[in-house]
């Protein structure tokens, strides 16, 4: 259970990054080239901050499962 614990922390740890990166410079570092008028399918304010909440979400349930692992693993 150890190495599943620390697995899972690990995703924990990178989905709370990607959380606190610029949604929009992200994406137009890496999706507005696919577009001709890039402007127009820019993501709104609300889906940015919907993916960050969801991030952070993520987040959080991976950590809790990562405590209930080592737990388990008799890592107290």
């Amino acid at each position: 259970m150890t190495g599943a614990g620390i697995f899972v922390a690990f995703f924990a740890v990178l989905f709370l990054g990607l959380a606190f990166v610029d949604q929009r410079k992200a994406w137009w570092r890496f999706q507005a080239r696919r577009f001709d008028n890039p402007a127009a399918h820019e993501p709104s304010d609300g889906l940015i901050r919907g993916r960050k909440l969801a991030l952070i979400g993520l987040a959080l349930f991976l950590a809790w499962q990562a405590v209930e692992m080592f737990r388990l693993a008799g890592m107290e």
